[in-house]
């Protein structure tokens, strides 16, 4: 009786346990990412993503996490093409731009320590007297102003992203005082991303620290998080491997079209302005630092507050509830909000994303520059997109033109190469019958069927070759997350000005090339013809537009005062009225 009770108490322990193993396995089963795909699934879904773009690949590093650790790394193509040398957990990445949450995630820590005030004028952590180029210095800037982008700095020809390891200079203070830019806009005004502002935040921690910003990094986030395969440093003098590893790693552009490939080799280049963007690592570093954003108790932070703190809004789309950025992490409005940062470098594009509330995380890392189809590919398979979000297709507002021809902030403003903000990123949008719209220069397409599909007042979804894009236009301002866009009242007349004047000069300078070597071919023939005033007069005021294109052409790699600006515009006027003298003689 014992041994049948015995047996009877097994089969019903066993039984227990294997359904409670059931259990277990259907709630593993279920546990689904916000697309919908289950957890068992994401490997194979990205196996199949992946390889139906594989005509556009080089090599592409996946890791998806949450909370209990990794749940599918993948390593896809080739580190190294031309000697088959497969990317593997062993390859080292540019971060790019990713980097710079290393720079906010530090001044969390020194918010934490009571080192910084989020709201106090950053002035008041910097040496008298640091800041030259402020247009409004009654105006206080924040540490906000400077996770948010909108302090009102422009960009700069001086934040050379690809330097010789000869020219990065000796400290980060020194990089920051040289690449100093000139604020063209008012606190708060417009969003307008900046790399100095972010190196800017990252010298306030070295300043609040005590330390460089180098070891502090090492000291207070590698370390802790088990990071030794990364480094920070601009020559990557902080990690001998990732110096060694890095070589290995070869660079390319993959196209659907093989004719149109390139190869960029090792396409290796110091950055000055590094905390911006000099992170290099493996991809297990990187899932790493993306899994301690999510992890139950945040290894980054001493109070889990502190990560709440930092995944609280800090600025919005225009007058909207949708939030733009938290705390320096930019979000990314899918079928559910996440948060992190994307980054590009000469060789390499890398993005981080993480779902705060569910705990989903991905990282991916590719060997080539501006890549999009795994970057911002893969994170729409799991995240879903924007169409997906529940209540986005109820909008029964009629939807208002937007049409014009808008110009980024992110730009050089002012000083004497402001005329260069017309001469790229520019957004000239014309309607079509159907609603949907082209992008038309004088005349040509460049892209047609752009759609901006309106999900709330002044809200809409930017559709364009597959990608969409959360946007916010209001008053001729079209906010595109990262980079406001500002409708131009003149339209597409201050971009044919200036390209107008470039075409102009090089119509002078192929004349008077002509007419160089018709005058050495004269002198070795020895011709009895001879230039006559007329004709000195065509080569001189010749020579002086193309001196004076020359000259324009430097001004255009600087920033300069009030008489640097007058002396190109002076400049450029002599010069356009000398050429039209000279074709019309």
């Amino acid at each position: 009786m014992k041994k049948i009770i015995s047996a009877l108490s097994a089969v019903i322990l066993a039984a227990a346990s294997f359904g409670t193993s059931l259990t277990a396995s259907a709630e593993t089963a279920e546990k689904q990412t916000p697309s919908g795909i289950t957890y068992s699934d994401i490997g194979g879904s990205i196996d199949s993503y992946i390889k139906e773009r594989e005509a556009g690949l080089a090599s592409c590093a996946v890791s998806v996490f949450d909370a209990d650790g990794v749940v599918y790394d993948g390593y896809y193509g080739y580190a190294d093409i031309e000697n088959d040398i497969a990317a593997n957990s062993d390859t080292v990445y540019e971060w790019g731009s990713t980097s710079k949450m290393l720079v906010w995630t530090s001044v969390m820590q020194q918010w934490e320590r009571g080192n910084i005030d989020l709201e106090a004028d950053i002035r008041d952590y910097l040496p008298d007297g640091f800041l030259t180029k402020l247009q409004y210095p009654d105006e206080k800037i924040t540490m906000i102003n400077l996770m948010s982008h909108n302090a009102g700095f422009q960009e700069s020809f001086y934040e050379n992203q690809e330097a010789a390891p000869d020219d990065v200079y000796d400290t980060l203070e020194d990089a920051v005082k040289a690449c100093e830019c000139w604020q063209a806009s008012h606190v708060g005004d417009y969003t307008a991303y900046s790399n100095w502002g972010t190196a800017l935040a990252a010298y306030i921690v070295e300043q609040t620290s005590g330390e460089d910003y180098v070891t502090y990094v090492n000291e207070n986030i590698f370390e802790p998080l088990g990071m030794e395969h990364s480094s920070i440093d601009p020559l990557q003098r902080d990690n001998e491997w990732v110096a060694q590893k890095r070589h290995e790693l070869k660079c390319y552009c993959r196209l659907a079209d093989p004719k149109d490939n390139l190869d960029f080799g090792e396409c290796r280049y110091a950055v000055q302005l590094f905390p911006a963007g000099a992170c290099m690592s493996t991809l297990g570093d990187l899932s790493k630092f993306g899994q301690a954003f999510v992890t139950e108790d945040c290894p980054l932070f001493e109070n889990d507050s502190t990560r709440d703190e930092m995944f609280k809004a800090t600025s919005y789309f225009g007058d909207s509830d949708v939030t733009k950025t938290c705390h320096g992490l930019w979000t990314e409005q899918r079928k559910v909000q996440t948060l992190g940062h994307g980054g590009n470098t000469g060789g390499c594009t890398a993005e981080l994303e993480f779902d705060p509330i569910s705990g989903l995380g991905i990282a991916v890392l590719t060997n080539e520059p501006g890549e999009t189809a795994f970057c911002s590919g893969i994170p729409v398979l799991l995240y879903g997109s924007l169409s997906d979000r529940e209540g986005y297709g109820s909008f029964d507002g009629t939807a208002e033109d937007i049409s014009g021809v808008y110009y980024t902030r992110r730009a050089i403003i002012d000083g004497a190469a402001s005329a260069s903000q017309y001469m790229g990123q520019i957004f000239p949008l014309s309607k079509n019958d159907d609603g949907t719209y082209s992008v038309k220069i004088l005349g040509f397409t460049f892209a047609d069927g752009i759609e901006f599909v309106p999900v709330a007042p002044h809200q809409y979804i930017y559709k364009d070759n597959g990608r969409e894009k959360f946007v916010y236009i209001k008053d001729g301002v079209l906010e595109l997350g990262f980079m406001d866009n500002i409708r131009s009242s003149t339209g597409i007349l201050p971009f044919a000005s200036i390209w107008g004047f470039i075409l102009f000069g090089i119509v002078c300078l192929l004349t008077l090339i002509i007419k160089l070597i018709v005058h050495i071919i004269r002198k070795i023939r020895k011709s009895d013809k001879r230039y006559t005033t007329a004709d000195k007069q065509i080569l001189s005021q010749q020579m002086i537009f193309a001196v004076s294109g020359i000259i324009y052409a430097v001004f255009l790699l600087y920033t300069a005062g009030a008489g640097g600006r007058a002396f190109v515009t002076v400049s450029c006027i002599l010069a356009t009225l000398l050429g039209i003298v000279s074709l019309a003689i």
